[in-house]
């Protein structure tokens, strides 16, 4: 819903209140979290993972590194095809 005021020398602490409303940070600690466990989790597959080698572990740490979500998609696909995870 938005709001309009007529106003338009509008109360700060109004709008910071409605940015930073609880649902909205809860979100995002949530989403911050689960981000981090996605990215050492991923880290953590690769570097106890005995086939792949040592090239292909410093990328897949990087993909990890960079982007998590996308990197642990494709490692998942590629890993069951390939065999990466015993």
């Amino acid at each position: 819903m938005i709001q309009t005021h007529d106003n338009p020398h509008a109360n700060p602490f109004e709008v910071l209140s409605t940015i930073f409303n609880p649902a909205v940070v809860i979100s995002l600690i949530v989403l911050v979290v689960s981000s981090l466990a996605c990215r050492i989790l991923g880290v953590v597959a690769v570097a106890k993972s005995k086939t792949v080698t040592d090239g292909e572990k410093a990328f897949w740490i990087i993909g990890f590194v960079l982007m998590s979500f996308i990197t642990s998609i494709v490692f998942l696909i590629m890993a069951k095809g390939k065999g990466f995870m015993e």
